[in-house]
């Protein structure tokens, strides 16, 4: 009786994460994929792209530039640029998304942040890697 009861609740459990669609967080690595753009194989990072696409992630960098801009139908919003690579000499953005407008002005360059976000594309930039993500959660 008590492990029908067990293996109901973990099934409830299990049933209740699902429908709250919360995906759990991957263990993609900003290193692996810095190195395999450093490579220089279009082809083939795209390839290992796709893997990681659509991931959820929680990586920690610092502040490149908060930026104001106006998007679709001149609406305001607010983008952050992120350095994710530690061994990145200068401080190189490799990492962007779109924050409240409201928060702009609390990022300054060099903070430390910690953010949640799911990996949406990317662009290479004749070498250098910019990841876009859709953010869920920074600190």
């Amino acid at each position: 009786m008590t492990k029908s009861l067990g293996r109901s609740a973990v099934l409830g459990l299990a049933f209740m994460l699902a429908a709250c669609g919360e995906e759990p967080v991957s263990d993609v690595s900003v290193e692996n994929l810095l190195q395999k753009a450093a490579a220089g194989d279009a082809a083939a990072f795209k390839a290992a792209f796709e893997e990681v696409k659509g991931k959820k992630i929680v990586w920690s960098g610092a502040v490149v530039e908060s930026r104001r801009q106006y998007g679709d139908d001149y609406i305001e919003e607010g983008i952050l640029f992120v350095d994710v690579d530690p061994a990145g000499t200068p401080p190189v953005a490799e990492a962007q998304f779109k924050i409240p407008p409201s928060r702009i002005d609390t990022f300054k360059q060099g903070q430390a942040v910690t953010f949640t976000a799911i990996i949406r594309e990317y662009q290479l930039r004749n070498g250098p890697l910019m990841l876009f993500l859709e953010m869920k959660e920074v600190n």
